[in-house]
């Protein structure tokens, strides 16, 4: 995720204070005010995250957000009165996301660290989220990220990850088969494109958890992919 770095921290940069300033910043998008395309699907996307996180972790146990950006889930978490952990590679959007929670009075610790280069927020997790967050990581270095987070938990820890759903029609698997097979070699479009990597499907998944976790459960929607593991 390194090559998107500077692409999130200038976002971050440009959407702080607005961020901040958002009655719901859990549902924060750029179009949040119009209510607009974007916002009527992250409405969608977080409700559907928070029923399978809420049914599948206890609060008795700390959660780590692996990925949290400025803190869009892990300040639900907290709200709920989960013990949250969140870190992120962007420093901008760690900031962001520690005012977001000092703002309103919850309990949360974010940290900017790179799992990749084998940095650590500390701790033993049994409870860890990934949420949209592995279509932004180089795909040869997908594996390596994961036996990172293996590290992290103990045997029958839970992970759930959320991917962005490739569509089936022919347009949509073009682009992620062949567009992007191009675009992830450019620091053109790494440090400027959301997704100028191949987006992970279920054998992709398969590949990366093998001998580390295994599939408990999954949730297929038009949007979004979620998959429940367990440590093995």
């Amino acid at each position: 995720m390194n090559n998107q770095v500077s692409y999130y921290n200038r976002f971050g940069k440009q959407f702080e204070q607005s961020i901040l300033d958002c009655p719901e910043p859990a549902l924060w998008t750029t179009d949040y005010a119009k209510e607009g395309r974007v916002y009527q699907e992250m409405k969608i996307r977080v409700a559907q995250q928070q029923a399978l996180i809420t049914g599948t972790f206890v609060k008795e146990e700390p959660v780590l957000d692996i990925g949290c950006g400025f803190g869009r889930q892990a300040f639900l978490l907290a709200q709920h009165g989960f013990s949250v952990t969140g870190t992120d590679t962007s420093d901008v959007f760690i900031e962001i996301a520690k005012k977001l929670v000092d703002k309103y009075g919850y309990k949360g610790r974010f940290y900017c660290v790179d799992l990749l280069k084998g940095e650590r927020p500390g701790g033993s997790y049994k409870q860890l989220l990934l949420l949209d967050v592995l279509e932004h990581i180089k795909p040869f270095q997908r594996r390596k990220f994961i036996k990172q987070i293996f590290q992290l938990a103990p045997p029958g820890a839970k992970l759930i990850i959320s991917l962005p759903h490739v569509k089936k029609r022919f347009s949509s698997q073009v682009n992620n088969r062949i567009r992007k097979q191009i675009t992830q070699h450019f620091t053109y479009f790494t440090n400027r494109e959301e997704h100028p990597y191949p987006i992970p499907v279920k054998n992709d998944i398969l590949k990366y958890i093998q001998g580390l976790f295994s599939i408990e459960s999954e949730l297929i929607t038009t949007e979004t992919d979620y998959y429940v593991l367990r440590k093995v």
